[in-house]
C-alpha cells in the first residue's frame, strides 16, 4: 500500500461497527485498572508453621494417608506452588512436623525444668502432673498418640518416637540418680514414671479429677519408696 494514497471510502454492509473499547489505565492507583489495590484480592501468607499445623489436624483428625499436599493446600485455601516455597516435598514437611514435636514436647520442657530452680522431689510433682494440664494436656496427647500411630509403620515417625523416649527416660533416670537411687533402680523408676504418663494420657476419660490426684499421689509415694530387701 501507498501510505501517500488517500484510503478509499468504506462501503456501508449493514454490520454495525466494533465498539472501541478504552485502553486500560497505567495509573495501578485508578479503581479502573484491574491491578488497582482496591481490585485485586490480598494474597495470603502462609509460614511452615502453617502447614505444618495444617497436617497436624489432618495426621489426628485421619491419619498419616491424609496429609498430602494437594489436600493441604485445599484445607487452607491457597495454591500448591506455594507449598514448595517452604518445603522440598511432602517428605520434608514430615520431616519438619516430627522435629517440632520433638522440640516442643520434649526438648523445650526439659530445659524449662533444667533452668529453674527446685529440688528433685518438686521436679518429680511437675512431671507427673503433666498429664493433668486440662485441654493443652489433652491436645499434646491426641498429637503424640497420632504420631505413635504412624510410627508402627513409618521409619521415620519410629525414629523420631524412639528418640523422645529415649530423651524423656534419661532424664526421668537422672532425676531418680539425683535423689540417691542407683543407676538400675532409677531407670526402672523412670519407666515406672513414663509409663504412668501415658497411661494417664491415653485413659483420660476413665477416671475424675479426684480420682486422678489419687492415683497422681499414690504413684508420687511408690516412686520414692525405696523397695524393700
Amino acid at each position: 500500500m501507498n501510505y501517500n494514497e488517500s484510503p478509499s471510502p468504506r462501503k456501508e454492509t449493514g454490520v454495525p461497527s466494533e465498539k472501541i473499547k478504552p485502553a486500560k489505565s497505567a495509573n495501578p492507583a485508578d479503581p479502573a485498572n484491574p491491578e488497582s489495590p482496591r481490585r485485586v484480592k490480598a494474597k495470603k501468607i502462609l509460614a511452615p508453621d502453617d502447614w505444618i499445623d495444617a497436617a497436624t489436624e489432618l495426621l489426628i483428625s485421619k491419619s498419616i494417608d491424609a496429609v498430602r499436599v494437594e489436600s493441604l493446600a485445599r484445607e487452607l485455601g491457597i495454591t500448591v506452588g506455594s507449598f514448595y516455597y517452604h518445603f522440598k516435598d511432602r517428605n520434608d514437611l514430615l520431616s519438619k512436623l516430627l522435629k517440632r514435636w520433638h522440640e516442643r514436647t520434649t526438648t523445650q520442657v526439659i530445659r524449662t525444668f533444667e533452668g529453674r530452680t527446685f529440688s528433685a522431689d518438686d521436679v518429680l510433682d511437675e512431671v507427673l502432673a503433666l498429664p493433668f494440664h486440662g485441654l493443652t494436656a489433652r491436645r499434646a496427647a491426641m498429637i503424640e498418640f497420632a504420631i505413635r500411630a504412624w510410627s508402627r509403620r513409618d521409619d521415620m515417625a519410629r525414629q523420631a518416637v524412639r528418640e523422645v523416649d529415649q530423651q524423656r527416660l534419661t532424664y526421668y533416670s537422672q532425676g531418680f540418680q539425683e535423689m540417691g537411687f542407683g543407676k538400675s533402680e532409677a531407670s526402672n523408676r523412670a519407666f515406672t514414671l513414663y509409663s504412668f504418663q501415658l497411661a494417664q494420657s491415653l485413659l483420660w476419660d476413665l477416671s475424675d479429677d479426684k480420682a486422678r490426684k489419687k492415683q497422681l499421689s499414690f504413684t508420687k509415694e511408690l516412686l520414692l519408696t525405696p523397695r524393700r530387701k
